[in-house]
């Protein structure tokens, strides 16, 4: 037997018992509050914001208010809001480069860090979500999970072959210990609280 054989031998004779100590259960660490309250206080924190819709207002006329600068591309991968650019149209991750503003509906969010989480089943050009300069985000309430721990367990952390979770808009600090925002990815990330089932064009509820 060589030596790196007895050393591995010795290891696995002395290593503890896996059976003898089970992993607690993701879901019961940590904070179980998942409301929207929490994670729009955590958003908010890392340098995102919501973009809340007037009684009666659209969500193609909230984001024109949010964005009202003319000449805008945009890119929207939902059918909920209208954009200038079909994702069709953007074949390869460079021709996302030019995009100013993408809308996307995330899969689930993170209370606890205020993240959203995207895959190429969101975004179906992964690099349009660090290409474009604004992003507004959509979400549903009721796909809002606690912490990292519980959203963990989500299926599709177990199934995307991409994902990302992004909290807020780029950042560094790394330049004079100062915070810069938008220095690496999007300038703004914006999240607006749409349920799923709603139709395209929906208005606010009064």
């Amino acid at each position: 037997m060589s030596a790196r054989d007895t050393i591995l031998a010795t290891l696995r004779r002395n290593g503890p018992d896996p059976s003898a100590h089970p992993l607690p259960d993701p879901a019961r660490l940590g904070d179980a509050d998942a409301s929207p309250e929490r994670f729009a206080a955590s958003l908010a924190q890392m340098g995102g914001t919501l973009l809340d819709r007037q009684p009666g207002e659209t969500l193609d006329q909230a984001i024109a208010r949010r964005f009202p600068q003319p000449g805008l591309m945009i890119c929207s991968l939902v059918p909920e809001a209208t954009g200038t650019v079909r994702i069709e149209d953007l074949p390869t991750p460079r021709s996302a480069e030019p995009v100013d503003l993408t809308i996307v509906r995330a899969a689930f969010g993170i209370a606890e860090t205020g993240s959203i989480f995207l895959s190429e089943a969101q975004l179906r050009l992964n690099a349009l979500a660090h290409l474009t300069q604004h992003m507004v985000v959509l979400l549903d309430p009721t796909q809002i999970t606690a912490n990292m721990h519980t959203a963990y367990l989500r299926p599709e952390f177990h199934t995307a072959r991409y994902g990302v979770l992004m909290s807020g808009p780029s950042a560094t600090a790394d330049i004079q210990g100062v915070l810069i925002r938008g220095a690496q990815g999007v300038r703004s990330l914006a999240v607006c609280f749409v349920p799923q089932q709603e139709d395209r064009g929906g208005s606010a509820p009064t």
